[in-house]
């Protein structure tokens, strides 16, 4: 029996005139996992937002459990037993693991007061009956990302969400914690729910899904049993092309290793303190990174990744120990021979107010700028030749605000890539992209290394590191606690599982992690 029912959608944004939903449809059926896929502005959020009555659609219905949905009324939706777990979380670290799943539907006593033993009882027995090991009054800011997000499935257990919609669940788990998450929404379905999965990750999609709808251009194209496909058919469904898969998650195979060149980027025992003291955020690293290898570090968000980004890109100086580039102590700012592609790069990456023209010419202070003053015409040939060259889909002249993400971070990468910057630092490169889009990036990653240059990848993605790296380092709060070598002689791949129980502290490399060395090829 179908748990929700879909039809006609269509939703037109009449500020970009962009329409995401065209007519689009959905079938889910009651107690099964299904997922949602297709590429960057395929419509899925969109979609998922209608259903759960954030977004008011032109046209269409929606029925849950034989019941008709009153459109765009997220009261109407919960009511109905729908609810939405966020890419980001919106837990409150200041409250507490009860506080936060009880907030706005508190149990009271006398009237006003928050009743916390039966708020903490009620999670308690929530969070045991589905095997969540969540104690109801620990500080929220204690949780790991994977209790952080068992955290956000009780918010809406709390609140009997019988449809439960989550967006990206894996995008920062580490692969223990993937696990974990797979076998709870197991659960979740034998105990009656039914889960709907927004997600990019393919391989992930025929592990736990029992059904899959494709997207793109904002219709629905296919409807499929998982047991129907393989990795290359549901990556080709949802480009519309035909493709080959990447290892990983869709793309050609690893790039042709190299012997490496000099160091060109190297960390001395640098660590980073927090203002106002702390545990540090960066604990006695140290790192090297050589001309035309691909080092890649990777870890749980909030674990120093972003601390790391930090301080390599030079936009933070080391509370004590060194960063050096070619040498010599990286100041602060940018130079000429440092690529930088952030994480965010909506906010540190672009300017949004600008044209994309002006983006992509903002470093070219040389050749652009003669006499500090823009050279027009040769501006305008740049851009159009990096248009042309990185496939962005977007004018010279049209505001950066107006580009899809993926576009943003194909300006960003014309950018940092048009020079001949001995080091490049790509921190979470493809997030939020669709395989198309990030198949295009890792290209472009790879041919900075074939080039010569010495490339550090920060990533949060085990697929993305996996995939490109030659040597990989995991992090475990602030600290570097392995560095292995990754399809060596033997060409083999690092285990996934291994590399998760590092990143979650499981297990470490006691020399690496203490700075008397490194570990080339196990634990």
């Amino acid at each position: 029996m179908p748990g929700v029912t879909m039809e006609g959608i269509r939703k037109l944004f009449p500020s970009s005139g962009a329409l995401a939903n065209d007519s689009a449809s959905l079938r889910v059926e009651d107690r099964e996992i299904h997922a949602l896929v297709g590429e960057n502005g395929a419509g899925k959020s969109t979609l998922m937002r209608v259903l759960c009555g954030l977004e008011r659609p032109d046209s269409g219905r929606v029925e849950v459990g034989g019941r008709a949905l009153r459109l765009g009324r997220p009261g109407a939706a919960a009511a109905l037993g729908i609810g939405m777990v966020q890419q980001h979380f919106t837990t409150i670290p200041g409250f507490s693991v009860a506080e936060n799943a009880v907030l706005g539907s508190e149990p009271r006593r006398a009237a006003f007061f928050l009743d916390r033993r039966r708020a903490e009882a009620e999670v308690s027995r929530l969070a045991e009956a589905h095997g969540f090991s969540l104690p109801a009054a620990a500080p929220a800011s204690s949780l790991s990302v994977g209790e952080r997000q068992q955290l956000e499935i009780v918010k809406l257990l709390y609140r009997r969400a019988d449809i439960l919609v989550l967006d990206e669940p894996t995008a920062v788990l580490a692969e223990q914690e993937i696990a974990s998450l797979f076998a709870t929404l197991r659960a979740l379905r034998e105990a009656g729910k039914t889960v709907i999965l927004i997600t990019h990750k393919v391989r992930e999609v025929l592990e736990i899904a029992d059904s899959v709808t494709v997207m793109r251009r904002g219709r629905s194209v296919a409807r499929l049993a998982s047991a129907e496909l393989d990795e290359a058919g549901l990556a080709c469904l949802m480009m519309g092309s035909s493709c080959e898969p990447e290892r990983g998650e869709g793309g050609p195979g690893p790039r042709r290793r190299r012997e490496p060149g000099p160091e060109v980027f190297a960390l001395r025992e640098a660590s980073l303190l927090p203002r106002g003291g702390g545990r540090p955020l960066l604990d006695r690293v140290s790192l090297s990174v050589r001309s035309g290898e691909i080092l890649g570090v990777c870890g749980v968000v909030g674990n120093g990744l972003g601390a790391l980004e930090d301080l390599a890109s030079g936009l933070a100086r080391p509370s004590s120990g060194e960063a050096l580039l070619e040498g010599r102590p990286l100041a602060g700012g940018r130079g000429p021979r440092l690529g930088y592609v952030p994480a965010d790069r909506m906010r540190r990456g672009a300017c949004l107010d600008a044209t994309l023209l002006e983006n992509l010419v903002a470093l070219d202070r040389g050749s652009l700028f003669p006499r500090g003053i823009l050279d027009r015409a040769g501006a305008a040939a740049f851009a159009r030749a990096a248009i042309e060259r990185f496939s962005i889909a977007a004018r010279p002249e049209q505001p950066m605000s107006s580009l899809s993400g993926g576009n943003v971070q194909k300006a960003v990468l014309a950018r940092e890539l048009a020079g001949d910057s001995a080091f490049i630092l790509f921190s979470n490169p493809s997030w939020g992209l669709d395989l198309a889009a990030t198949s295009f990036v890792h290209e472009r990653i790879r041919s900075a290394a074939e080039r010569g240059a010495g490339i550090l990848l920060v990533s949060a993605n085990l697929d993305e590191v996996l995939l490109l790296a030659d040597r990989v380092c995991a992090m475990y709060r602030g600290r570097i606690v392995c560095e292995l070598e990754n399809g060596g002689a033997s060409g083999e791949v690092l285990d996934r599982a291994l590399l998760g129980e590092y990143m979650l502290g499981l297990r470490e490399d006691r020399g690496t992690a203490a700075g008397e060395g490194r570990a080339h090829g196990g634990a």
